[in-house]
């Protein structure tokens, strides 16, 4: 309902063409029904006029039929003399003249009644020829003649007052026509000099406030926002506009000067976070230089207290051997963490750290090792391998009864390099399984709760969130493991990335 309410532009300008729709429409539909009705008329004249020719035509085909007959009895002419005569008959039938002219009705009902004549004449003349009657063939046949000439003069003369019955109606509709088109170039004229005022009018009421609007949103544009408010005398569309822009106009005023309030208390707030990072900064590499510092003493006495025994009953070659592994892994916990290594380090640091628990368990611990050359230069985050073999051995089997088995594989599959420690220990529960794998990611890694006997202080969390930041995936760590079945952790470490 809302185009229809009051002073509604859009209402009066619906309503200015419809009017204008409806008149032009009225003045092209009623001449053009005049004129139907009079081109209908005319139309069934001039049918009757053919309709008259054609009885005409199929009258002389009878009496040439009937003629020949009667001269020379043959028997297709009798033939054709039956067949014109029951055309004439029905074609004459068929003919219904309008009830405009009551003389053209007599006329028509005369020519039936001789044709009706005229075909018994015929038929006696016919019948007294073939009975060799004659004196009846020769009256019957002047008689159908004289008939004939009847019918013809009076098809004739309704053929005439056909044609100047229509001259009189094309006298009239022509006549129709030229007041209609006076009365057409009259109205349009009319309606051409209102449309032309009521244009300008409507033109002037539409555009004044639209350019006003228009001036004041090209100042806004130039950052101008303290143009005086648009004035619109009218309560059209034009007027409602006009009140929205300048509820705009005052609303984007107190936008702006808010805007540049919080400004301020924004560069405040950002001063604030950027001296927040940094604090964040440096509490992160001291965490990471702690990490590094962090070699369990309980470890090093035990690896070292093995050496010494090693250099007392074998001699210095094998000693030799031990110290300098346990070497490279010290060497290599202390490297920086925040810096990425090869797949290829990682491997030979866990290739260290087996060597010397292969030595201080000799008996207990079966390490076999396979790894694809084309995988070892992958850049993976430092620290990653040796504490999961780590956890293998202190979760896994340090405490079992029978040999302890721990196996590494590297190698290329469907564009990963997929890297598995496996171990035959005591394994995990299901729940244990997903609390690694699905900790938030937003745990402070655990650098502390280390095991009495760990290397550094790196668990599997810490590992599963540097590896899922480095590589940007979530999917890049499984854990398959049954209690007393053992476990396996598999890396999943993108080729391309």
């Amino acid at each position: 309902m809302g185009l229809w309410y009051k002073n509604s532009l859009k209402k009066r300008l619906i309503i200015y063409f419809m009017a204008t729709i409806v008149i032009m429409s009225a003045m092209n539909i009623f001449p053009y029904y005049s004129i139907s009705v009079l081109m209908n008329k005319m139309s069934s004249t001039f049918e009757m006029n053919v309709e008259l020719n054609q009885l005409n035509k199929t009258l002389e085909k009878l009496n040439y039929a009937y003629e020949s007959y009667l001269t020379t009895k043959h028997s297709k002419s009798l033939d054709d003399y039956y067949r014109y005569s029951n055309e004439l008959w029905k074609e004459a039938s068929e003919i219904h003249i309008d009830n405009s002219s009551m003389d053209n009705i007599l006329i028509m009902k005369d020519i039936k009644n001789m044709i009706s004549n005229y075909l018994d004449e015929m038929d006696e003349a016919v019948k007294a020829r073939r009975a060799r009657m004659v004196d009846d063939y020769l009256y019957h046949y002047q008689e159908s003649v004289k008939i004939r000439q009847y019918i013809v003069e009076y098809i004739q003369k309704l053929n005439n007052n056909m044609f100047f019955q229509n001259t009189d109606r094309y006298m009239s509709v022509s006549k129709s026509i030229r007041i209609m088109e006076t009365m057409n170039i009259g109205l349009l004229s009319v309606i051409f000099v209102l449309s032309i005022v009521l244009i300008l009018w409507f033109t002037y009421r539409i555009t004044k406030p639209i350019f006003e609007l228009s001036k004041a949103a090209d100042e806004i544009t130039h950052g101008n926002f303290n143009v005086p408010s648009v004035k619109v005398n009218s309560n059209d569309e034009i007027g409602i506009m006009a009140e929205a822009f300048n509820r705009m106009t005052e609303s984007i005023r107190q936008y702006i000067n808010e805007i540049n309030e919080k400004v301020g208390l924004e560069r405040k707030l950002q001063e604030k976070e950027m001296e927040n990072l940094i604090i964040r900064t440096n509490l992160r590499e001291a965490e990471l230089h702690a990490l590094q510092a962090q070699i369990n003493p309980h470890f090093l006495f035990n690896t070292l207290n093995a050496g010494a025994q090693l250099a007392m009953m074998e001699g210095a070659d094998r000693a030799c051997s031990f110290i300098e592994n346990a070497a490279e892994l010290f060497r290599y916990n202390m490297r920086n963490l925040d810096k990425p290594v090869t797949i290829g380090d990682e491997i030979r640091n866990v290739e260290n750290y087996m060597h010397l628990l292969n030595e201080r368990f000799a008996d207990k611990i079966e390490f076999t090792m396979y790894k694809e050359e084309s995988i070892l230069e992958r850049k993976i985050p430092c620290m990653i391998l040796q504490p999961i073999v780590e956890n293998a051995f202190i979760h896994g089997i340090s405490d079992v009864e029978y040999p302890g088995r721990i196996s590494l594989r590297a190698e290329l599959q469907d564009g990963f390099a997929v890297i598995s420690i496996k171990d035959n220990g005591k394994g995990m529960s299901a729940e244990k399984i997903q609390e690694i794998i699905k900790r938030d990611m937003g745990d402070k890694p655990d650098f502390k709760g280390r095991h009495e006997g760990h290397t550094n202080g790196i668990g599997m969390n810490n590992i599963l969130s540097r590896l899922k930041i480095f590589y940007s995936r979530d999917e890049i760590m499984e854990i398959f493991s049954e209690p007393g079945q053992g476990t396996e952790v598999v890396l999943h470490i993108p080729i391309e990335s």
